[in-house]
């Protein structure tokens, strides 16, 4: 049915050269992973990392309020520094001695995040959980949580014991 025009013929070398061989798609996939390597590495800078740290302290504040709830004890957090944030249990906010530190709250920051509370007269800085996770009173000011970019979110406290992050 088909016929070739006279002097038209295929060669073995035509035939070859119409796709790509293994060996080259496998060199364009390498020095494509390299290029995308190089591209997610330079996206880290795009992460917020007041925005992260403020959910790793409300978070920790809730933890510690759960943990005042189901224990029915005082739980209490105390800001000493820019990056000191520790948690202890107590029978009652009032105690003045027998706080005990709790190493379950976890409150692991990025590098280059500080912790501050504007508007304290000076630190240390405190709230206290109720057994019936209330706070008795409003601590002293807001917490600000500031990244190396000048970035900052703020922690809210209420009566209630909740936690707002702006």
């Amino acid at each position: 049915m088909f016929e070739r025009p006279p002097g038209f013929s295929i060669s073995a070398t035509t035939r070859q050269s119409a796709g790509f061989t293994l060996i080259e798609l496998l060199v364009v996939m390498a020095i494509l992973g390299l290029l995308l390597t190089l591209i997610a590495l330079n996206v880290k800078g795009l992460n917020n990392d007041a925005e992260a740290s403020s959910s790793i302290v409300a978070g920790a504040f809730v933890q510690a309020r759960t943990q005042a709830l189901g224990t029915t004890s005082a739980v209490r957090a105390t800001l000493t520094g820019p990056r000191a944030l520790t948690f202890e249990t107590s029978a009652r906010c009032g105690d003045t001695t027998g706080w005990t530190t709790l190493n379950n709250v976890n409150t692991t920051l990025p590098d280059g995040v500080n912790i501050t509370a504007p508007g304290a007269a000076t630190l240390p800085w405190q709230v206290c959980f109720t057994s019936r996770g209330e706070l008795p009173n409003l601590p002293p000011s807001i917490l600000k949580l500031t990244d190396a970019r000048a970035r900052s979110r703020t922690l809210t406290f209420y009566l209630t014991g909740s936690v707002d992050t702006q």
